[in-house]
């Protein structure tokens, strides 16, 4: 932060995505400023500093006013400033945030990753040994599991976001569409009687 405190920021913009405006100002250690991490690591990484204000519209005393928040970013990374300018490593940050918003938020409550899930596979069978103790057998089932889950989800997201008809025509949450699809598969399948 000390790099930070005295100079101007290197960069300034605003830009709009998603309904929102971003009020940016962008500082960059560089190459030049690299810094060793720690001294168990010396090797030199930059940090990329973002101070933000968002802007986005909300409700206050029944009416829509935009709502300021104040955000700061650091990054520190070992790319190449030439490679990787400020911009792509804040918008790689981002990227990285909407990563988490939309796959691990969505996959610990609505998902299997609840804290009864995870207990139940940390759970390690035991054998006994010729001498007639038992040992613990290395149990690979919650990677196998969680694995599954996360192939599950992630062709679940892909057909929700890229294929549904009523997320597309009707606006419909990744939830909904779940319950409908939910809903069709547990209905008893109609009796079809066979040819005589």
């Amino acid at each position: 932060m000390g790099l930070f405190a005295h100079r101007p920021p290197d960069d300034c913009w605003t830009e709009q995505r998603d309904h929102k405006t971003y009020r940016v100002q962008l500082g960059d250690t560089g190459d030049s400023e690299a810094l060793p991490l720690t001294l168990d690591h010396p090797e030199p990484v930059r940090v990329v500093r973002s101070q933000e204000v968002l802007e986005r519209n909300g409700y206050r005393q029944g009416e829509l006013t935009p709502q300021p928040t104040d955000q700061e970013w650091l990054g520190i990374t070992r790319l190449p400033a030439q490679a990787f300018p400020a911009p792509v490593i804040r918008r790689l940050g981002h990227d990285r945030w909407k990563q988490e918003n939309h796959g691990w938020m969505d996959l610990t409550p609505h998902g299997a990753f609840q804290q009864g899930f995870l207990h139940a596979c940390r759970h390690h069978p035991k054998r006994r040994h010729a001498a007639g103790q038992r040992e613990r057998v290395p149990n690979q089932g919650l990677a196998a599991v969680t694995l599954i889950l996360l192939i599950a989800f992630t062709l679940g997201s892909a057909f929700v976001r890229r294929h549904s008809k009523l997320v597309r025509r009707h606006h419909l949450t990744a939830l909904a569409v779940a319950a409908q699809l939910h809903r069709c598969i547990s209905k008893a399948p109609p009796s079809v009687r066979a040819p005589t």
